[in-house]
């Protein structure tokens, strides 16, 4: 009586084990995943960073006088965009 509820208490263990085994795998996979979305993630936001910073030299550099940010119609674009750029640089540090 006592080996069967023993060797069934063995094959319970066993088939939990493997269950469990299996779970845990799946979960490291899953990990794994995630951390390389958010690595590609940061890679995407450092590129658009890049873009942006780039896009604001151009704008200055196009803007040499600075005729077009004190411009009243081309000055508001000019200050959104730089605002926009500058809060994106600071929401990503």
């Amino acid at each position: 009586m006592i080996v069967i509820i023993l060797s069934s208490l063995v094959t319970l263990f066993f088939i939990l084990s493997i269950i469990l085994l299996v779970r845990g795998i799946t979960l490291v996979k899953r990990n794994e995943m995630m951390e390389d979305i958010i690595i590609e993630t940061q890679e995407q936001q450092e590129q658009t960073k890049e873009v942006l910073e780039s896009l604001l030299k151009q704008m200055r550099e196009l803007d040499i006088r600075g005729s077009f940010e004190s411009d009243d119609e081309v000055g508001v674009v000019f200050t959104q965009l730089k605002d926009l750029i500058e809060s994106y640089n600071e929401n990503i540090q």
